[in-house]
């Protein structure tokens, strides 16, 4: 009993600071609509924030309007960079404000000259010198990919495919076709992940997490209070000044510190169990379990494919498209009637896929933190990019990262560059150099608030403190909360029994 007061008190004053770190961050995650225009500026993070030689995601990849103008995308949103005159303009014009909204996935120009981009929530069509939004009638239209196709444009969420004609702009919504290989489950990941987050229930289970947010930083703060009164009655009292609030301060926090902790209690360690199975490394045990969905949830869905749609191409010389998916490549045939997984895959990181780029003879460059691979689904064939070896699977469990870790493409100059997300723009010839980043796209691309809750939610935002070490802070604090909790709900029962004990006597 001694040993666990001394723990509950000493261990909780540690846990204080991440508590209120891991909640607030928690609930602003779990409401990224309603914060997505709020921004905070880089410079007031660290080095591993700030933008330079295009790392960090900042381009995704680019359009080569003519000779001398190209549209580069990412994360920073959208730029015209004129060849000539090596001169960079902001074009961005349209989209709401929030550095979140700018944040481009694809951008591609149709036969007659028509200009798309597909962002993190929705999608905007380029007219009368300004982006503007086009309603697809879809709850959740987060748009990964856009290809076009014989006069429709091809829009791909994480759920469905859109088709767009783009002579009447009639507006197709489809479900993709259940593969043979489909068994219902999904992965362990993102049932934990859905868990933790409360959107199995959709917004009355996000509410459910943000109360126990609430409750986790309600025990800290009381906690605290719980520690410090006593020493600050004391001085008061020696100062024969009263302390008639800070008794109050004292006894309200001891009550409901107490009875919230004990009712909450099933809620708290369920939330903080959850939560160290999502970031390694204990995610790494998990990574590639499959369990079937939760009835009558957001996991037990007609829809084979909801929330797994990465990437699409076509391929025309054998009528057959290509779907990058959170469970590997699959093959779609033309008229969307069928689809069957491809035998020889591409290495993609459990992060998902990057790049999809069709190259000659059937092959495709593809990109993700597991690498750059060069992959022909006809021959099947798989080689690293830039090595020019082989690649050879990996069976059981495996990193999620590579050594590189490829964020994005780009063709300028008719050469080829991919974007390492550490490191940045890196030369796939050595003939030509990539544009500088300017400071005029560094100074307008600060961070969103939603972003910056997921680095302090995931321990990130201490890797420059920590180094490599960071990635314990996550499993180290949640296990120590749960122990935390146990030892707290065993200090109250002993004190409960105790009193009903006493009471029984007298």
């Amino acid at each position: 009993m001694k040993f666990w007061r001394k723990y509950h008190k000493w261990v909780g004053i540690v846990l204080t600071v991440f508590l209120l770190l891991f909640s607030i961050s928690g609930i602003l995650l779990n409401h990224r609509q309603l914060i997505r225009s709020i921004d905070l500026p880089r410079g007031i993070l660290t080095s591993s924030y700030q933008y330079g030689n295009w790392n960090n995601a900042a381009l995704r990849g680019s359009l080569v309007l003519n000779d001398s103008l190209n549209l580069f995308y990412g994360n920073v949103g959208c730029w015209l960079y004129n060849q000539k005159t090596e001169a960079w303009s902001d074009y961005n014009a349209g989209l709401p404000k929030g550095i979140d909204n700018r944040k481009i996935s694809k951008l591609i120009r149709t036969d007659d000259e028509r200009l798309f981009a597909g962002t993190l929530f929705g999608l905007y069509e380029f007219k009368n010198e300004a982006w503007q939004y086009i309603d697809l009638g879809i709850k959740h239209d987060r748009i990964t990919d856009l290809i076009n196709v014989e006069g429709q444009l091809h829009i791909l969420t994480r759920s469905e495919l859109a088709l767009l004609n783009l002579e009447n702009n009639e507006l197709t919504i489809m479900g993709l076709p259940t593969p043979d290989d489909y068994d219902g489950k999904v992965s362990l990941f993102k049932t934990i992940w859905v868990l933790h987050s409360g959107n199995i229930l959709g917004l009355s289970g996000k509410i459910l997490v943000d109360i126990i947010g609430l409750i986790f930083i309600f025990l800290s703060i009381t906690g605290l209070i719980w520690f410090i009164s006593p020493s600050i009655i004391k001085k008061a009292k020696k100062k024969l000044r009263p302390a008639e609030k800070q008794k109050k301060a004292f006894r309200f926090s001891v009550k409901w510190h107490n009875k919230i902790g004990y009712y909450a209690v099933f809620f708290l360690i369920f939330t903080s169990l959850t939560g160290i199975f999502l970031r390694p490394p204990l995610l790494i045990a998990i990574a590639n379990a499959q369990v079937k969905g939760i009835p009558f949830t957001m996991l037990d869905t007609p829809n084979a494919w909801y929330d797994q749609l990465r990437a699409i191409r076509y391929n025309k010389a054998y009528d057959v498209y290509f779907v990058s998916t959170s469970k590997g490549m699959y093959a779609l045939t033309s008229n969307f009637k069928e689809m069957v997984k491809v035998p020889v895959q591409p290495p993609v990181s459990v992060m998902g896929i990057n790049l999809f780029e069709e190259k000659e003879q059937g092959s495709y460059l593809i990109g993700s933190f597991s690498g750059l691979y060069l992959w022909n689904p006809f021959t099947s064939t798989c080689k690293d990019y830039i090595s020019g070896e082989v690649h050879r699977p990996i069976s059981g469990m495996a990193r999620p990262i590579g050594r590189y870790m490829a964020s994005g493409y780009a063709e300028f100059d008719n050469k080829e560059f991919y974007f390492d997300y550490n490191s940045g723009v890196q030369k796939l010839q050595d003939t030509v150099d990539f544009p500088k980043m300017p400071e005029q796209v560094i100074k307008s691309s600060p961070l969103s608030l939603w972003n910056l809750s997921l680095e302090v939610h995931t321990g990130r935002i201490f890797q420059d403190l920590m180094g490599a070490f960071y990635i314990l802070i996550v499993p180290l604090a949640g296990l120590s909360t749960i122990a935390l909790l146990i030892s707290g709900l065993w200090i109250y029962l002993k004190k409960y029994s105790r009193k009903k004990k006493a009471i029984e006597i007298n």
